[in-house]
């Protein structure tokens, strides 16, 4: 013989009780079934019986009636609907009579509850047996009251195994049978129930009472998956798990099924099948006591929200017998239930978690019990923290798994999860991590994504200017996402766009290209970046990456929030990082303290990797002594293309144009541009430098220095022409070349613009290519040359995206 038990939403529809028909038919040996009330009819019961205390609940019991005549009338031929009405109606008036009584007696014990509550069982059991009754299936109805001995709390009642198994078997013979779960009597034959989830543990009950092939317990999802599916993305079906694993899985949340279910079971070695009515076909779950856990080691991850955590502390607990009990002893006299408990070595201090509803009652239990304590100074008064959530990761075989633990917590301390609580049993199937109820969701879907193969990682990008640095940046990613989600599991989802005056979310979906190039029309106004800033933490989005492809110092200005929350940011905009020394150290640690990254590559050479291997020469214990660079991209276009017989205004107008220069040319013009650089380059070198410590030589003339407006620049570039041709004449008269270097050389810095010889490593330097001369301990006689182009919108894009692709793949 077989057991099967139906959730209620197998049964809230004759399309779904047809189902169950078709299932059944294939069945070849005889079987048990055990059916839940209607979908959300024990809620719906709940609330009546609440209801009824204070208010005319008429209302509901139509509500409650109207869902059971809907049913049979779906399900049944007229001729067969009056007797069917007519038992439903009875036990309508015999609620309806209840609740009279609840309201004139003000007052709903808990042995009135449970009999309300068995009225749900009890009709979808009956109609479900005569709709099965009419479709010839040879089926007999059972009362689970009448079979179920159950002792203690009326609504989540003891089991008596003994007895209840001897009713069972002195009444089942070798035929069909079905029967309401969640209900049981006691031995005053008053009605009990089983605790929500019931009708699971009552089909394992009839499992282990007849000695049952194995138990199949049918719902709307396929088997347990490795997460709760409504929270992570990606989850996959667990195909084996063991009892013990599946008993860990519904305890935390796994809501496919009771964990009481588990027990009877063991005993009787009978397995259990997860299947989903509305797939017959799948293969569910499957579980026993043979686990095969596959190469990952966690089975699987779940959790339990509205938790508490309350600390017992105190240097009158060090070696104090006894104090342990008398915590445990205050909360069991409270009927509080322990979820979770942390000791730490000293034995000062004693964690425990319980439910959110249970903490007023459970400090005050413990305050008092430790009252004396508490007066004398040995221990202190209870502290605790609300709305903390449980996340439990289980798996049989995670003893074998090195460094699992390590890989949680980097996992989770990346994007800016603080652990408040950790346990973890000797058998080590469980661990156990408590963290803050708001980031259950980024937790779970982190620690998915780092354990289980074949899942994409969702990176969440917020991206800053979509000017030409921007566009060029969304064009690679619009390039490479498919290959990234096809070859490397990565998908790069834009959930928010800022340009000056707009900013543009989907609710915290994923922007379209369409969407963020119209975002003059779709976009709102906002009164200050904050505003973007705050969008982003409060989305609490894991692994958010927040991308910079402006030159505004108010967008640099807002890298201390995003970093203190635990947002990498990635930058082409030099502001921040040649700012006050101060503030460039300050955005360095708090990247270390808050386990993200600031990565700012591009702000110096685009895409070439000078920060990068100034970095890896100082890992490997070299020293930077000197450096000579032309760091300047467009000014070398510029000086490369002005001949003097072209106006030198044009070819900065055709740069600015071409996207080589910055928004404003004055910052390049002015040396400022190669001053932030070479600047950046003397810190990442070691130095604490300013601006203001940078020797400089300027080459404009006051008037174009004075420029108020890019218009005016160029208008003031057209009168001082003789100016720069006077530069170039002299210079190409010695048979050099104008080049603007910067020089890094024993701690001081320069920038001028020199005439510089056919000898030099600098006169060849075509176009817009930069050019670093790295001179350290060990590259002395010929220093370490990096070349390449230095400027550019997609030049410098592709750095950008290269510093996000670092970030990622770590």
């Amino acid at each position: 013989m077989i057991v099967m038990k139906f959730g209620g939403t197998s049964v809230s529809s004759k399309k779904n009780i047809e189902q169950i028909k078709s299932i059944l038919n294939q069945k070849e040996e005889n079987y048990i079934v055990v059916v839940s009330a209607f979908s959300q009819i024990t809620n719906k019961i709940e609330n009546i019986a609440k209801q009824a205390l204070h208010n005319d609940v008429s209302h509901l019991l139509e509500e409650f009636r109207y869902v059971h005549f809907n049913i049979i009338n779906d399900l049944f031929s007229f001729k067969y609907q009056t007797e069917i009405i007519f038992k439903v109606q009875q036990k309508c008036n015999e609620l309806e009579a209840i609740c009279k009584s609840i309201n004139t007696l003000k007052e709903l014990s808990p042995r009135t509850q449970a009999n309300m509550l068995s009225f749900g069982e009890y009709l979808s059991s009956y109609i479900l047996h005569k709709y099965l009754e009419i479709e010839n299936i040879d089926i007999e109805l059972l009362d689970s009251s009448n079979l179920i001995s159950a002792e203690g709390d009326y609504l989540n009642a003891d089991v008596d195994f003994e007895l209840s198994s001897k009713n069972i078997l002195e009444k089942i013979v070798n035929k069909n049978y079905i029967a309401g779960g969640f209900i049981a009597s006691n031995k005053n034959n008053e009605i009990v129930t089983l605790g929500r989830g019931g009708s699971d543990y009552s089909s394992s009950i009839y499992a282990n009472s007849v000695n049952a092939n194995f138990l199949e317990i049918w719902s709307d999802v396929n088997g347990i998956h490795s997460a709760n599916p409504k929270i992570v993305n990606n989850t996959v079906s667990i195909k084996k798990i063991s009892y013990e694993e599946a008993f860990e899985m519904a305890y935390f949340g796994a809501k496919v099924l009771y964990p009481s279910s588990i027990l009877p079971l063991i005993k009787k070695d009978i397995p259990l099948y997860l299947k989903n009515t509305f797939a017959p076909e799948q293969e569910g779950t499957y579980i026993s006591n043979i686990n095969k856990s596959d190469d990952h080691k966690i089975q699987g991850l779940s959790s339990l929200d509205n938790i508490a955590i309350i600390t017992v502390s105190g240097i009158g607990l060090a070696k104090k017998k006894g104090s342990a009990r008398k915590v445990f002893q205050a909360l069991e006299e409270q009927c509080i239930n322990v979820i979770l408990i942390t000791q730490n070595c000293s034995e000062q201090s004693i964690g425990i978690g319980i439910n959110q509803c249970d903490l007023l009652s459970a400090k005050k239990a413990i305050n008092e019990a430790f009252s004396y304590e508490i007066d004398k100074g040995f221990i202190n008064p209870v502290k605790s923290l609300s709305h903390q959530c449980i996340i439990a990761l289980i798996g049989d075989n995670m003893k074998h798994k090195i460094g699992l633990c390590g890989k949680v917590f980097g996992a989770i301390g990346e994007n800016g999860i603080n652990i408040t609580a950790i346990a973890q049993g000797a058998s080590e199937r469980n661990i156990s991590i408590v963290i803050d109820q708001k980031d259950e969701a980024k937790a779970l879907n982190v620690i998915h994504e780092k354990f289980f193969k074949n899942v994409i990682k969702d990176v969440h990008l917020f991206i800053a200017g979509i000017g030409n640095v921007g566009s060029e940046f969304l064009t690679i990613i619009a390039d490479q996402k498919e290959k990234l989600i096809n070859e490397h599991e990565i998908n790069l989802k834009i959930i928010g766009v800022v340009n000056s005056s707009k900013m543009l979310f989907n609710n915290g979906e994923e922007l379209s290209n369409n969407d963020i190039l119209n975002i003059k029309e779709k976009g709102t106004e906002y009164n200050s970046l904050s505003n973007f800033l705050n969008q982003i933490t409060d989305l609490n989005l894991r692994n958010s990456i927040f991308i910079d492809n402006t030159a505004s110092e108010v967008v640099s200005n807002g890298y201390v929030q995003l970093l203190e929350n635990s947002i990498s940011v990635v930058t082409c905009n030099k502001i921040a990082c040649c700012s006050n020394y101060e503030l460039y150290a300050k955005l360095i640690n708090l990247a270390k303290e808050h386990n993200c990254y600031f990565k700012y590559e591009t702000s110096v050479g685009a895409a070439l990797p000078i920060i990068k291997t100034i970095h890896d020469l100082k890992i490997s214990g070299d020293k930077i002594n000197k450096i000579e660079a032309v760091i300047s991209g467009s000014l070398n276009l510029i000086f490369n293309e002005y001949n003097g017989e072209n106006k030198f205004a044009d070819i900065v107008l055709k740069a600015k144009e071409d996207g080589y220069t910055e928004p404003n040319p004055l910052i390049d013009l002015s040396g400022l541009d190669v001053m932030r650089k070479i600047l950046i380059l003397s810190r990442e070198a070691g130095l604490n430098r300013e601006l203001s410590d940078i020797k400089f030589n300027g080459f404009l003339p006051e008037e174009c220095s004075n420029s108020n407006s890019v218009s005016n620049l160029f208008e003031n570039l057209r009168k001082n022409e003789a100016h720069f041709k006077a530069l170039y004449l002299k210079a190409n008269m010695n048979g050099n070349k104008l080049k603007v270097l910067a020089t890094l050389d024993n701690g001081n810095i320069s920038v001028e613009l020199k005439e510089i010889p056919s000898y030099s490593p600098f006169y060849n330097l075509e176009g817009k290519d930069n050019v670093i001369a790295i001179n350290t301990n060990r590259y002395t006689n010929e220093p370490l040359v990096i070349k390449g182009a230095g400027a550019g919108a997609s030049i410098t894009a592709s750095g950008v995206f290269a510093d996000l692709m670092h970030i990622v793949n770590k």
